[in-house]
């Protein structure tokens, strides 16, 4: 009986371990998320950006050199910030994936400690039964 109160007294410490893993996973998930909006509001302000530059180089009559220029300069900001949104979108699937694999994990775990608790109960309603059985038999 001793043991099993420190099996269950084990679940319950690894239950709680597990759900403050879930509680960090979803903060860094939730983090992801902002940084992946943040993310796509500098994009935006950065392709604004983009256009206001394009226009200016039209207005200002520059050079088709100085235009192909700043053309490809633009188009490499471009990139990289499409490069680092695909970068924080992979990041937040994966992130994802990990919060999904916890929940079935701690899914796994709840249920193994259900169907614990649920053997040491019979132990427990067995052996009272042998006792109120042995002592029946001593009166």
């Amino acid at each position: 009986l001793f043991r099993s109160q420190a099996e269950l007294e084990a679940s319950v410490k690894e239950s709680r371990s597990l759900s403050t893993e879930l509680f960090k996973m979803k903060n860094a998930y939730e983090e992801s998320l902002d940084q992946l909006e943040t993310m796509k509001r500098e994009n935006k302000n950065l392709q604004s950006e983009i256009a206001d530059l394009t226009d200016q180089v039209v207005e200002s009559s520059k050079s088709i050199h100085e235009l192909e220029k700043s053309k490809k300069q633009v188009e490499q900001e471009k990139f990289e910030m499409q490069s680092a949104l695909e970068e924080a979108e992979a990041t937040l699937e994966h992130e994802e994936a990990k919060i999904l694999h916890i929940q079935l994990e701690l899914t796994q775990v709840r249920a193994d400690i259900d169907r614990k608790i649920a053997e040491k109960d019979e132990e427990i309603d067995q052996l009272k039964r042998n006792h109120q059985r042995v002592v029946e038999t001593m009166h």
